[in-house]
């Protein structure tokens, strides 16, 4: 099995984490390790006292294709929206090891990995192909972007209002008068979506959500389409710019009056998921649904 890792360098207790890892692993007849160029040059001194130079591979992430069956991203929910759009051109299978805080997407713990890797060899594991936005910017030179998560136009800097022309199907929808709006698949349902007001969706639905910041008018509520929807967006703002990110990853000011058009992609990502693990079990543990903050201060001697 061929195997790429990369893995959040600003996470300094990683590197240990990574040397133990690929240490016990590489003796494994059959597993290939390729180390993006970032995480070879973070470990590459503790490679050498370690004697495993020799026993790992480089690659840029761009070249992963071809290369990898598996992508390991080290680190937390952030790490691993970076990692995905390498592991979709690659068409690897992304596993997240959670070294961050709440670890929505990035589940699994560096200590179960190890039984990861036999379950994805013995191919006792499912598959989950999340959906993805594909959106383009109208109003200026750009090429297609892939967001996992979601799609948010926002007001930047401007103190004020923005106004957000919104069309589905070539059809008029409203103008959002909000602080801006996501544009959010079932991935991103219980982000930034979430904290906006956005319903959670199941990750195998294919329907798309669209949530507005802060809105002047409070009747304005998020709404769920169907995720062969096309969405049209147009944006003005008396600001010189208005901003636009992709998974909180990429970002974009854009003079407006800006134009977006936002899809489902036909490309997926493809996420490892336990076969006795469910949905509905990572909403209680990451959410804490069913615990009572009552008895959790009690047990701890704090006032109530």
């Amino acid at each position: 099995m061929k195997i790429g890792i990369i893995a959040n360098t600003s996470k300094y207790d990683i590197s240990e984490y990574l040397i133990d890892f690929i240490s016990e692993n590489i003796k494994i007849n059959g597993r290939e390790f390729y180390l993006s160029k970032n995480t070879y040059d973070f470990i590459k001194a503790s490679l050498k006292k370690n004697n495993l130079i020799k026993s790992i591979k480089v690659a840029d992430e761009k070249n992963f294709k071809g290369k990898i069956q598996v992508l390991l991203s080290f680190g937390g929910d952030g790490t691993m929206l970076y990692s995905a759009q390498y592991a979709i051109n690659a068409d690897a299978i992304l596993v997240g090891v959670n070294f961050g805080k709440l670890g929505f997407l990035a589940d699994i713990n560096f200590q179960e990995l190890n039984s990861v890797l036999k379950e994805i060899e013995s191919k006792k594991f499912n598959i989950e192909k999340r959906i993805l936005l594909e959106g383009r910017i109208l109003s200026g030179k750009s090429e297609k972007q892939l967001a996992v998560n979601d799609f948010v136009i926002e007001k930047g800097s401007w103190p004020r209002i923005i106004e957000i022309d919104t069309y589905v199907d070539g059809k008029f929808l409203t103008t959002f008068r909000a602080d801006g709006l996501i544009i959010s698949t079932p991935t991103g349902s219980t982000g930034y979506s979430l904290s906006s007001g956005g319903p959670i969706l199941l990750p195998e639905m294919d329907s798309i959500i669209l949530s507005p910041i802060c809105p002047h008018t409070l009747t304005v509520r998020p709404i769920v389409i169907p995720g062969n929807s096309k969405i049209e967006i147009e944006a003005y703002s008396g600001y010189e710019t208005v901003t636009i990110n992709k998974d909180g990853q990429q970002i974009y000011k854009i003079k407006p009056p800006v134009r977006l058009l936002i899809k489902k992609s036909e490309k997926y990502l493809k996420l490892f998921k336990r076969v006795n693990k469910d949905y509905f079990q990572t909403l209680r543990e990451k959410l804490m649904w069913g615990v009572d903050i009552r008895e959790h201060s009690q047990n701890n001697g704090e006032k109530r």
